[in-house]
């Protein structure tokens, strides 16, 4: 209680401390009795076999003579609101190690005391509740363990209680929570909500049985809720409640920096509780717990399974649409460069038969929905995204597990995909603008599998086999690398249910990251150049740029909005002033290893040696100068709205939360993104440019005319 309550009296303790009973004297106790203890403080009640009218004369003759006091009803301070996590840990000579967690809560008469109390029953009231079938029964990780809603005449807690070994605590709290968390956005069971409903009604006739209880009953309501009656109101209330409130309920009590723990455990096992990081425990469950909803109307959960697939769902009942995407760790970083461009054969393949159908009766039931089946691949990632009509859920879903896990790869499709892609591959020479990309990534990438191109070249993907793609997919797609993300008019708890029972048999398998050899940054400047009979030429000059995970990223990403595009500074100075480009782009990669950063110009042969030296010369100013404050709120402006504009569709978030999560950023990135680049200042902006920027070191790729042609 002492560490809920900073503030208010139920911070300490009914029988005092020791040092305040060993002051205490006669004349203290005395002067605090005549002072508190006045009929207007006192509740007087009587229950048992007696004449009303006879028993009120002999209660009023015995209060003759017992004036009212002069205080009044006391002012207790009031507990400021909770903002971050407390934790007291006490050890000494105890026998077993007790575990005592509470969120604030509100008081009796309020509304939500209710569903605060089937929630507390569910959760970890008697044998059927979840904390004892799961982190008792189950787990084994405690022997005991209860939840209880406090709920006083002001303000009170939410509890749960346990004794375990102290080994087990730091797996205790975690599972303690999960538990939790499921219940938030999982709500009760018809079942489960029968019988608390049960339970509290008998509860509530059981004390009638005896005059005692009959009494304390009735004192009790009168003395915290001013009402004799509450208890009828509390079991309409109870009676009304469905599952949805219980989920409201959670998610306004039970957020993770409003937690209290404390502990106490025995001296000898005061090394390994302190082992157990406590500040950890909490952070994962903000960060990556099973379950987490969005503050709004949507809700969204994260769930593990068993054999390690995550499962992401987001509601969205604005329209009767779904959008699945499947992501996995792969794409062009995990390729062998005899091999390049297998994702981007294998992004085609995989929706064109599987071992029970073909490609056209495939493509003929996705029609049926309304759909759209596709594979997808790039640098870092292959997958799958499907969107249909939600009244097709079921159908849909049988229909993806059936491509995910039984593609069959048929060497005759083969044959007829390779075709296009070979084609495609050919006509890339006459993209300039994607030919000069190609170069300057072989140029800034001399080992790393970045340097490839996603569709692979012609000699690749004429190598490429029903083997080579089978094996590859073996590897891959295994559930432990694999997201789950489904976005739509859906119900979470039977997206939760229809996936588990597609894919949680599914073998876990083992899943080898390929070791990826690492670019080291440039030394020197590196330059390659080929000629092309065309009128036009075009340069990309870049550096190494940040991981997708670094903190770099949002300073380097305001620096790109604010060079790029026809309002930026590049296209004003370039192309506006000196007439030098065709066409121009500022661009900033980011990706799982470090990514580049560029500026790529279309412009006239006789102008090419003059607009490297103008794109140098603006860089350095950037370097030297930095952005203006105006440049760097304009950007940060458009980069949010940007984002959030590109997540209007259940496909984009599905996407989205899909790679979010497979790359360790978690699947709530999206709404920390925005801050993220909020929070990018002037100076960011400037340290990123002069740290990345390195006008001595990079690498340039040019596509001209022939020099004899240009003069």
């Amino acid at each position: 209680m002492a560490t809920a309550f900073h503030r208010h009296p139920y911070g300490r303790p009914i029988i005092g401390y020791s040092k305040t009973i060993k002051a205490m004297t006669r004349d203290m106790m005395i002067s605090f009795f005549r002072r508190w203890y006045t009929p207007d403080q006192m509740l007087f009640v009587v229950a048992g076999d007696f004449d009303i009218k006879e028993m009120e004369g002999k209660v009023r003759e015995a209060w003759v003579g017992f004036k009212r006091g002069s205080e009044g009803i006391p002012v207790r301070a009031r507990e400021p609101e909770q903002k971050e996590v407390r934790f007291k840990l006490t050890f000494g000579n105890f026998k077993d190690t007790y575990l005592q967690m509470a969120v604030p809560v509100t008081s009796s008469v309020h509304e939500d005391t209710p569903a605060l109390d089937v929630f507390a029953q569910v959760l970890g009231g008697g044998e059927t509740s979840r904390l004892t079938q799961k982190v008792k029964l189950e787990k084994g990780l405690v022997h005991s363990i209860y939840a209880s809603s406090y709920t006083p005449k002001e303000s009170g807690l939410f509890m749960i209680g346990a004794t375990l070994p102290a080994e087990n605590l730091g797996k205790a709290i975690e599972e303690i929570l999960k538990e939790g968390d499921r219940l938030v956005v999982d709500g009760v069971t018809a079942e489960e909500l029968h019988r608390v409903r049960v339970n509290v009604e008998s509860d509530l006739i059981y004390d009638r049985q005896t005059v005692q209880g009959q009494a304390r009953k009735i004192g009790y309501y009168e003395a915290t809720t001013g009402d004799v009656e509450f208890e009828k109101r509390y079991i309409q209330s109870i009676n009304l409640l469905q599952s949805d409130d219980i989920r409201r309920i959670g998610e306004k009590y039970f957020k993770p920096y409003r937690w209290n723990i404390s502990l106490l455990s025995p001296n000898e096992k005061a090394e390994v509780v302190k082992k157990v990081s406590l500040d950890s425990i909490i952070e994962k469950s903000v960060s990556s717990k099973d379950v987490f909803i969005q503050k709004g109307i949507a809700r969204i959960s994260k769930t593990t399974l068993s054999n390690g697939m995550r499962l992401i769902v987001k509601e969205n009942r604005t329209n009767p649409i779904v959008s699945i995407q499947v992501s996995m760790l792969a794409g062009v970083r995990y390729e062998e460069e005899a091999l390049n461009g297998i994702n981007q054969f294998m992004a085609v393949m995989i929706t064109k038969g599987t071992e029970k159908q073909s490609s056209l009766q495939i493509a003929k039931k996705v029609e049926r929905m309304a759909g759209s089946l596709s594979g997808f691949s790039g640098y870092n990632s292959f997958g799958l995204s499907f969107t249909f009509l939600s009244q097709h859920f079921e159908e849909a879903l049988s229909l993806l597990s059936e491509v995910l896990r039984q593609p069959s790869f048929d060497s005759d499709e083969m044959e007829k995909r390779r075709r296009p892609i070979l084609a495609s591959i050919k006509r890339q020479e006459d993209d300039l603008d994607r030919t000069v990309f190609r170069l300057f990534r072989k140029a800034l990438y001399e080992k790393h599998p970045y340097r490839m191109d996603t569709i692979g070249t012609l000699d690749s993907v004429q190598r490429i086999t029903q083997k080579d793609l089978k094996e590859y997919y073996k590897r891959i797609a295994v559930p432990e690398n694999m997201v789950f993300s489904v976005v739509g008019d859906v119900d979470i708890n039977q997206v939760i249910q229809a996936v588990h029972n597609e894919f949680g048999k599914l073998s876990k398998g083992n899943f080898i990251h390929p070791g990826v050899v690492q670019e080291p940054a440039l030394q020197k400047m590196k330059k390659s150049e080929v000629f092309k009979e065309k009128e036009q030429a075009h340069f990309v000059l870049g550096f190494l740029g940040p991981t997708i995970r670094s903190a770099d990223r949002y300073a380097v990403e305001v620096l790109d909005a604010a060079l790029s595009g026809m309002g930026g500074r590049l296209f004003y100075e370039l192309r506006d002033k000196e007439s030098l480009a065709y066409s121009l782009a500022f661009i900033a990669n980011v990706n799982l290893d470090p990514g580049y950063i560029c500026v790529y110009m279309g412009t006239h042969p006789d102008k090419l040696d003059k607009a490297i030296e103008s794109v140098l010369r603006e860089l350095k100013k950037v370097k030297d100068e930095g952005l203006t404050l105006d440049e760097v709120e304009r950007a940060k402006r458009y980069l949010i709205g940007n984002f959030e504009i590109g997540l209007q569709t259940n496909s984009a978030q599905a996407s989205r939360m899909s790679a979010d999560e497979l790359y360790d950023l978690g699947f709530d990135y999206y709404g920390k993104y925005p801050d993220k680049i909020k929070s990018v200042s002037v100076e960011d902006v400037r340290r990123v440019a002069r740290q990345y920027l390195n006008l001595d070191a990079y690498a340039l790729a040019i596509i001209r005319p022939p020099k004899e042609k240009k003069q």
